[in-house]
């Protein structure tokens, strides 16, 4: 948008006698328009206007003025060759040249900025073009990765969920042309994964009995610690009662004892 407004301003400039170069055009839009990506008509007359009015403006005259009062290559020339912003007189007040002359420096400069508007949008274009087939190929290569590893799972008998594709499908790198030997690369890198959970279940797994064989040890400690307190306790109460019993008996039996003879 800014390229193409600052163009229409240049060529209209350019009508009218006056040289501003494309960079100067937007520099002033920049710093005066309320949004570069939406530039109003009003927005763009000002910005004429303002290089109208700013600019020294080329007087044209007829072709009979003789040629010697004409200074193009020092008004319009620079060490590089580029166009700028008419520079101020030296000499005169007024640069004034032929209608042939303007017509020759108003070509030279729409050439160079033509070119170098076509080069820079020819730049910014193949950049973001091999930017685009870049990130499409590597979408297009890795849902491609993920179709296969789905289906070669499907083969071996393997289920795998979606994030367990699309993580597989990331880490293989296969660069033959060759379907089969892809495939091969894609079946090795699923039974690698598979062997790798595998390991992971096996430490849990480990980890679990090692927990439950623990629990169990402490319950049965626990369990033959009560019953061993429990024996222990009716042990002395059968031993308390044979001696009860034994002092009953005893007490009894004197009752019925006769007395020593005298």
């Amino acid at each position: 948008m800014l390229t193409t407004v600052a163009k229409r301003i240049q060529t209209s400039l350019k009508r009218k006698g006056v040289v501003a170069t494309s960079g100067d055009i937007k520099d002033y839009l920049r710093a005066n328009v309320g949004n570069i990506e939406n530039i109003t008509k009003e927005e763009e007359n000002n910005a004429t206007k303002y290089f109208l009015s700013t600019a020294t403006k080329l007087t044209v005259v007829s072709d009979d003025v003789p040629t010697e009062q004409t200074e193009v290559e020092e008004t319009f020339s620079s060490a590089g060759g580029e166009l700028g912003n008419i520079a101020e007189p030296t000499q005169m007040e007024l640069e004034t040249l032929t209608s042939e002359d303007v017509d020759i420096v108003n070509s030279v400069d729409n050439a160079i900025n033509t070119a170098s508007i076509q080069d820079i949008d020819s730049i910014d274009l193949h950049t973001n073009e091999a930017a685009l087939d870049t990130e499409n190929q590597t979408a297009l290569a890795t849902a491609t990765k993920s179709e296969l590893v789905a289906s070669t799972a499907g083969e071996l008998g393997i289920v795998l969920n979606t994030g367990e594709i699309e993580l597989i499908a990331q880490n293989v790198n296969y660069s033959s042309d060759d379907l089969q030997e892809s495939l091969e690369e894609i079946k090795s890198a699923i039974i690698a994964f598979v062997r790798h959970k595998i390991a992971l279940n096996s430490q849990k797994i480990g980890e679990t009995l090692e927990e439950i064989t623990q629990v169990a040890t402490d319950g049965f400690n626990q369990n033959s610690q009560q019953l061993t307190d429990g024996l222990q306790n009716i042990n002395k109460q059968l031993q308390q009662q044979r001696t009860d019993f034994k002092s009953k008996v005893k007490a009894t039996l004197s009752v019925f004892q006769l007395p020593a003879a005298s």
